[in-house]
């Protein structure tokens, strides 16, 4: 076993032979919904093992290296896509999952999102007063405020600047952060522990409380007889934990948390075969696609440097739907900003080589991005996502690109444009394959009325995944309860993004921290 201080963790690369462990509550994934289950859990009393598939880094691992981190960090190294290959999506894979890697944008969800749950879905509990004690308890935990240390960046700064111009609506994001040094390296891993992920805050917490860590370790099958879950079995994974290894954990439980994300926690239970009364397990999975445009300025923006994301727009998230026809009706999308790191910058917004790439490149500190988060699972024209096995018994995610999300694109590209030139943009060029630059506003929506914004022609991105393991009002509507708790499996609970019956229409971590929260008091009253 390694271990580090006196924390009970154990690298399961490190592993001679076979494990066997005993314990109250297995809890599989760290991130969000994970991290804060194990603190809640291990506060009560009770035994934790919380199970992680990624590694154990923490600030004196990280790597200020993009490459470097990204593969450390991320799922597939960051290249996870799409079944089609027309979305790109990024996901945590380390202990702290998404938590640790993420721009601690810290929002409560919308109330027109709960709003939709309860009139939508029957979820009665979920109101403005249900959460709101939620939302204050973890904002005080993870230190969710105002970020007023420094003032936004010059790429957040720009969003700003041309939403006021325009007359739209802009504020500014809380962020969970102590001691923030504003060095915009959130995405590869807080190198001075600022960032209040799980990974500094609950999971530590659980550890030195008597909870233990199993890292490298991929859960692969609930072991069940159609009623109560009775162990997990798990492979470990070897030092680069993505490999199988030849030795195995088996951890008997008495109540089971699955918080491995909104992929591979209707993946675990697929693979299980839990059973599912309501036909919805692995469907109705979000992604809150991402469509972003590039400017390039005269002045520089240095939009790697500063915190990643400080300001945002909501001014198109609700938009009334004025048509009859319902495939007129497209998504509503919140407005912030990607920071400009060679990487993504290299990687998303240019296709040339040679000459082309290189001049793409010098002109990096001049760049600003504003992306979208399309709000998606609320009309009827989407398709969603259905969450697949595939041949190597991995989960894969199939998202069609549906001309719903085609025209919401053109929407969204419409007025990044208008308000990048409205900020002053010397150059405007749309995430597309094609990769087109325009001097004018004329020029760029001209392009733009006829632009294939399809499959693998426009191009889209995630990093939040929501969905596939939905709460319903009962067995036949949903996957698990208004609480979490599986309506046929009586000791199996889910606590991450996965159970949303929509997307939240803004960034999810705070949605996933309060619910967890809600449901694992709820959880503690019923193991206790």
């Amino acid at each position: 076993m390694s271990i580090m201080s006196k924390r009970n963790l154990l690298d399961a690369s490190t592993l001679t032979a076979d494990r066997t462990y005993t314990t109250d509550v297995v809890i599989i994934g760290t991130g969000a919904g994970g991290g804060y289950t194990a603190e809640v859990l291990t506060k009560a009393g009770l035994k934790v093992i919380m199970v992680e598939e990624g590694a154990y880094h923490t600030a004196k691992t990280f790597s200020q290296n993009e490459a470097e981190a990204t593969a450390m960090l991320y799922q597939q190294g960051g290249a996870q896509k799409t079944k089609d290959k027309g979305i790109v999506v990024l996901q945590g894979r380390c202990v702290g999952g998404g938590t640790t890697v993420n721009w601690t944008s810290s929002i409560r969800t919308p109330a027109n999102t709960l709003k939709h749950w309860r009139e939508h879905h029957g979820l009665k509990v979920f109101s403005d007063d249900e959460l709101a004690p939620y939302f204050t308890e973890v904002e005080k935990r993870l230190n969710m405020n105002p970020f007023e240390e420094f003032e936004p960046n010059a790429n957040n700064s720009i969003l700003a600047k041309g939403c006021a111009a325009l007359g739209y609506e802009w504020h500014r994001i809380n962020r969970n952060v102590n001691g923030c040094a504003n060095s915009g390296l959130c995405g590869l891993g807080c190198p001075i522990n600022a960032k209040q992920s799980q990974m500094v805050t609950t999971i530590p917490w659980a550890l030195d409380n008597g909870a233990m860590l199993i890292s490298k370790a991929r859960a692969d099958r609930l072991i069940h007889d159609g009623q109560k879950i009775s162990a997990v079995e798990i492979t470990a994974l070897d030092t680069s934990a993505v490999n199988d290894t030849n030795h195995k954990i088996t951890i008997t439980a008495k109540h089971f948390v699955i918080a491995a994300g909104a992929m591979r926690s209707p993946a675990l239970l697929m693979k299980s075969q839990i059973p599912d009364p309501s036909s919805m397990l692995g469907k109705r999975t979000f992604l809150h696609p991402v469509i972003a445009v590039a400017a390039e300025f005269e002045h520089k923006i240095d939009g790697f440097y500063g915190a990643p994301q400080t300001v945002n727009s909501h001014e198109f998230l609700w938009p009334k739907q004025t048509s009859k026809n319902p495939n007129d009706n497209k998504m509503g999308f919140k407005l912030e900003t990607i920071p400009v790191t060679p990487m993504l910058a290299g990687a998303f917004f240019d296709k040339g080589i040679g000459k082309s790439h290189a001049s793409r490149m010098k002109s990096l500190p001049h760049l600003n991005v504003i992306d979208a988060l399309c709000r998606d699972g609320f009309n009827d024209t989407e398709a969603c996502g259905t969450v697949e096995i595939d041949s190597n018994g991995n989960p894969t995610l199939d998202y069609p690109i549906t001309q719903t999300l085609i025209e919401t694109a053109r929407n969204v590209i419409d007025k990044v444009f208008e308000i990048q030139f409205a900020a002053g943009a010397k150059t405007v060029s749309a995430w597309h394959i094609d990769n087109p630059k325009f001097t004018t506003l004329k020029a760029a929506k001209s392009w733009l009325k006829t632009a294939d914004l399809g499959l693998l022609k426009g191009m889209y991105g995630s990093a939040h995944v929501m969905g596939g393991c939905q709460m319903g009002k009962d067995e036949k509507s949903g996957v698990v309860d208004t609480n979490g708790r599986h309506f046929t499996i009586k000791n199996l609970s889910i606590h991450d993004a996965s159970i949303f019956p929509s997307s939240t229409g803004v960034n999810p971590q705070l949605s996933i921290y309060a619910t967890t929260l809600r449901n694992t008091k709820n959880l503690t009253k019923h193991l206790t």
